[in-house]
């Protein structure tokens, strides 16, 4: 099994990541990007942008709304980075709306690193 490097950059905030075979997450006002090695694509099993666990994920005083993910957020998380080799993700209101007002969210991306396959044209 490949190891899937995660690299995240804070902007505006302290960071929280965490990766566990083949997730990773932002917390709200972090950008990064999920890594695949060479010869590798991304493949997106599950994504949103919201919250739906307590504090032990992007510890923060505003989590009490744990049951909300920004509508649409899957999508353009897939568009992003499923079948790509490299991706960046930012963790913001802007790019997803605000599905629960006054709680501190996070990206949450499960995926994983697949062969890379070019594409063949069958000729009849």
């Amino acid at each position: 099994m490949y190891t899937v490097a995660v690299f995240l950059f804070a902007v505006c905030a302290v960071l929280a990541v965490s990766s566990v075979s083949g997730g990773a997450i932002l917390c709200e006002r972090s950008k990064g990007y999920i890594h695949c090695p060479p010869g590798q694509r991304i493949a997106v099993h599950y994504a949103y942008y919201g919250r739906t666990h307590d504090r032990s994920i992007c510890p923060h005083p505003a989590t009490s709304n744990q049951n909300c993910r920004a509508s649409g957020s899957f999508n353009k998380i897939k568009n992003a980075c499923h079948n790509k080799q490299v991706c960046y993700l930012a963790a913001n209101n802007g790019v997803f709306g605000d599905p629960c007002v006054g709680t501190y969210k996070y990206i949450d991306v499960n995926f994983s690193c697949v062969q890379a396959y070019k594409n063949s044209r069958t000729l009849i």
